[in-house]
């Protein structure tokens, strides 16, 4: 039942590639610019005040160990409201990234882990093809900043700092000292 949900919503931006066209050449040069009506939806799904451009080049490898590497740089304008004074900023947004698939589904590891330095593991491919209009939407999440601010908000912000010297996270423990040991 939940699948059919899932498949029921249809993605903001898809852009699928056919695994069959590794058939012709093992690597291909695929560029994605999006629509006015792709950004306003995408720009919805991620709480934006606008998505005024959102393009793609994609470099996509078939790796004779069966990995599809999708090397790929994105660029976007958009505008967010700020965190301190909701006034829009506007912000460009240029993001190289990487995604690896893999064509056969590795087997499965209960303990996984991952240290900062190691490679993730590929995602599996489901289906024939890959959306690659949707690994671009995701890219485009992971680069947002998840704090705008204004260039005036920490001027705006300075009126509900204290100056005193004893304002601090302990400032209430000191006023519970015995008055004869200060």
């Amino acid at each position: 039942m939940s699948d059919r949900i899932v498949d029921a919503i249809p993605p903001e931006l898809s852009r699928p590639f056919h695994l069959a066209e590794f058939a012709d050449s093992p690597e291909h040069k695929i560029q994605i610019v999006t629509t006015v009506a792709e950004r306003a939806a995408l720009a919805a799904r991620y709480s934006l005040l606008s998505l005024d451009a959102l393009e793609a080049q994609l470099t996509l490898r078939s790796e004779v160990s069966g990995e599809i590497v999708v090397n790929g740089h994105l660029r976007a304008e958009l505008a967010q409201q700020c965190i301190v004074t909701l006034e829009p900023v506007i912000e460009t947004v240029s993001a190289p990234f990487e995604q690896r698939y893999a064509l056969q589904p590795a087997a499965l590891v209960a303990d996984l882990e991952f240290g900062p330095e190691d490679m993730e593991p590929p995602e599996p491919v489901v289906g024939d093809s890959i959306d690659l209009g949707e690994l671009v939407a995701q890219h485009l999440s992971l680069s947002i900043n998840p704090y705008p601010r204004a260039p005036d908000a920490e001027n705006q912000t300075d009126q509900y700092r204290s100056n005193a010297p004893d304002d601090g996270p302990f400032a209430a423990l000191a006023n519970l000292r015995e008055p004869d040991r200060n």
